[in-house]
C-alpha cells in the first residue's frame, strides 16, 4: 500500500472525544438492509466517509511483509493518514483526500531511510511515501471490472461496495479498490493491487438518520505486486500488509506516533489539512 498511492495506514491510541460521532444513534430508527442496494450504499458511505463536508479521518497502523513460499517475512511498520472531504455527485459521492503514509523501522520506531531485502541482501534507500493528493468517485453500484486504456498499458480498476452483514446491533461493510495493469508492449511489468477493507459500526447509528457519519473501525489487507523500487525483479512472491484502523473528525483522533511525523514532514498540512485537500 505505498498508495501511488493511497493506501491506501499508524499507531493505536486511546482517542478522545473527538472520535465520537456528532450525534448519539436512536435506537428506535428502523435498521438499514444490507440486501438493499440503496441501503447498502448508505451503509457504506456512513461508515467509510460523509453525507456532509468536514473533514473525515483515518488511521491505519499497519505491518508491511513479502510472502514468499507461503511464509511471511516482516518489512517495516506503517503509519498511515487519510484525511478526506466528500460531495455528492451525479450517482453516489466523490471524495478529495489526503494521504500520509510514512514506514518506520520495526525496532526504533524512527523514519525508515535504509530497506535490507531480506530476499536478495541489497540495502536499498527507502522510497517514502509521504504526502499526497488525489479524488474518486464512489457511484452506488461500485466498480468491477471498469477497463481505462493507457499508454502502453491496459488498466482494470475496482471499486466495490459491499457485502454488507448485520449481527445483533453489529454491522461489517466490505469496501474493496484496487487495479491491475497489464503491460502492452516487451516493455515494462505486471502492477496489481488488492486493497481489502472490511469497515464496523453500529447499525443503529448508521440507520439513524440524524447521523451524516457514524463511528467505524476497520480492518485492512492488501495483496499486490511488488514496487519496483525493492528491485525483486521476478522473484516470486507478493508484497503484503496486514493492518486496522478507526475514523474521527479531529486531528486530535489521529494516534501521536503519526502526528509527531507529521508535524516534523509536514507542519502547514497538519495545520490545516483541508486547505491541502482541497488544493488551496
Amino acid at each position: 500500500m505505498d498508495r501511488r498511492h493511497i493506501l491506501g495506514l499508524m499507531g493505536a491510541a486511546p482517542l478522545a472525544a473527538a472520535t465520537l460521532s456528532p450525534r448519539p444513534a436512536n435506537a428506535a430508527t428502523n435498521s438499514l438492509n444490507p440486501s438493499n442496494p440503496d441501503d447498502l450504499y448508505t451503509i457504506h458511505r456512513k461508515l467509510s466517509h460523509s453525507f456532509d463536508s468536514r473533514v473525515v479521518y483515518w488511521y491505519i497502523r499497519a505491518v508491511r511483509y513479502g510472502l514468499v513460499d507461503s511464509q511471511f517475512t516482516p518489512f517495516w511498520d506503517m503509519y498511515v493518514g487519510f484525511l478526506s472531504v466528500t460531495e455528492d455527485a451525479e450517482n453516489g459521492h466523490r471524495t478529495k483526500n489526503m494521504s500520509a503514509i510514512f514506514y518506520t523501522d520495526l525496532e526504533t520506531g524512527k523514519l525508515l531511510e535504509t530497506f535490507s531485502n531480506p530476499y536478495t541482501g541489497e540495502k536499498i534507500p527507502v522510497r517514502q511515501p509521504g504526502l499526497g493528493r488525489s479524488s474518486s468517485l464512489h457511484d452506488k453500484q461500485g466498480r468491477d471490472g471498469h477497463r481505462a486504456e493507457r499508454p502502453g498499458v491496459e488498466v482494470t480498476e475496482k471499486n466495490d461496495i459491499g457485502p454488507a452483514w448485520v449481527i445483533g446491533d453489529d454491522v461489517w461493510c466490505r469496501g474493496d479498490t484496487g487495479f491491475r495493469a497489464v503491460p502492452t508492449t516487451d516493455e515494462g511489468s505486471l502492477l496489481h493491487i488488492n486493497d481489502w477493507t472490511t469497515y464496523h459500526g453500529s447499525i443503529s447509528e448508521v440507520s439513524d438518520q440524524d447521523v451524516t457519519s457514524a463511528n467505524a473501525t476497520e480492518t485492512f489487507n492488501d495483496i499486490n505486486t511488488w514496487p519496483a523500487w525493492i528491485n525483486m525483479k521476478d522473484h516470486p512472491g507478493n508484497y503484503v500488509s496486514r493492518g486496522f484502523g478507526r475514523k474521527s473528525w479531529s486531528i486530535d483522533g489521529m494516534p501521536p506516533e503519526w502526528s509527531a511525523i507529521m508535524r516534523d514532514q509536514y507542519p502547514k498540512e497538519f495545520a490545516d489539512p483541508r486547505a491541502y485537500i482541497e488544493g488551496a
